[in-house]
């Protein structure tokens, strides 16, 4: 598994992600506290205001109608101080986890997807406390909500707001290579939700392809350094530190109404041949093959020479996938590259015997 160093070197690269996600806690935490100081505070309101309206006020203004223009016009409902502390108690167990709540260590056999929505679900508890504080100030809770009450307890990524996916928190993960099924990470790639992966042992060699799309940065790579490349990026992210030997690409998000772009810089020269704990070899081989082809649908708008350095990197797969062209083997790269440039030429029109 990764060492803690690179953990947090990951964390720093997305710094920024976190401190807002602190932010948003420590925020709601004063206004709970301010609220409940308000509350036990009330036996001295009156004082309190008419101190703060100033001797000018004296015999001009009421300072206990006053004050009332400041509360609620409706009574706060009973046992709300109770919802209110156990809302700050959340919080302040939120805070004090540190980076541990952006870190999600998965045990070998465990469900990726599952793990880090386990953890979105404890992080979003902080959401769940803002949901309670917000709606005891408007006095539109009710001790017995259920719904009001469990987001305290757990609060999934699927009932997130808008503005709650905006300041979602970052995860780093650890996981065994043989349990790289991501397919389900793709329903946590919203707002600006990111995702680390540090993997270890053997693992299918270009499993993120499946999360590609227009808006969401993708990146594989053996090297730990280039999760720095995240610094200084904003919107839904997905990057994997991969074993050696597997793909490395780089997916960067599309302006409007683009499709985004993808640089592969190295694909793996032998298709898969044995599963890879339940990545069979046929998904393994798909998600080369979509990998690939991706790669060389969006640089054919870029030019001969963007395109060729694509071929150059798809050419062991391409030529697998069209075995039998002549001369177009794992092991000579020039043959596979001009096989793939082949199967690209439209030959149809040739009359027999012309060339």
């Amino acid at each position: 598994m990764p060492s803690d160093d690179r953990a947090r070197s990951a964390l720093d690269a997305l710094n920024s992600r976190a401190q807002s996600f602190r932010a948003a806690i420590s925020i709601t935490a004063n206004e709970i506290r301010g609220n409940l100081a308000q509350r036990s505070g009330s036996a001295v309101e009156k004082p309190t205001t008419a101190a703060a309206l100033g001797t000018f006020a004296v015999g001009r203004i009421d300072p206990e109608r006053f004050a009332r223009l400041l509360t609620p016009s409706k009574p706060a409902a009973a046992g709300t101080a109770t919802m209110l502390n156990r809302a700050l108690a959340v919080l302040d167990e939120l805070e004090i986890q540190g980076n541990d709540l952006f870190r999600v260590r998965i045990n070998r056999g465990d469900d990726l997807a599952a793990e880090v929505g386990r953890a979105l679900a404890n992080a979003g508890r902080a959401f769940g406390a803002a949901r309670v504080a917000n709606a005891v100030r408007a006095n539109l809770v009710r001790t017995a909500d259920d719904e009001i009450q469990g987001a305290l307890d757990r609060f999934p990524f699927r009932l997130w707001s808008k503005a709650e996916r905006n300041l979602a928190p970052p995860i780093v993960v650890e996981v065994s290579g043989a349990d790289m099924v991501v397919a389900g990470l793709a329903a946590y790639l919203d707002g600006n939700q990111a995702i680390v992966l540090f993997v270890e042992g053997q693992a299918p060699p270009a499993p993120l392809a499946r999360l590609i799309t227009p808006g969401v940065f993708v990146m594989q790579s053996d090297d730990p350094g280039a999760v720095q490349r995240l610094g200084g990026l904003s919107g839904p992210a997905v990057a994997a530190v991969m074993p050696a030997g597997t793909a490395r690409f780089v997916h960067s998000p599309a302006d409007a109404g683009g499709t985004g772009h993808i640089e592969v810089s190295h694909l793996p020269t032998q298709e898969p041949r044995r599963p890879v704990g339940s990545v069979s070899v046929f998904q393994q081989q798909q998600e080369l093959r979509l990998l690939a082809l991706l790669a060389r649908t969006t640089t054919e708008h870029e030019g001969p020479e963007a395109e060729a350095k694509q071929a150059a990197a798809a050419a062991p797969i391409a030529a697998q996938s069209n075995g039998n062209a002549p001369g177009a083997t794992a092991a000579d790269p020039v043959g596979a590259l001009a096989a793939w440039l082949l199967g690209r030429v439209d030959l149809s029109d040739l009359e027999a015997g012309s060339v």
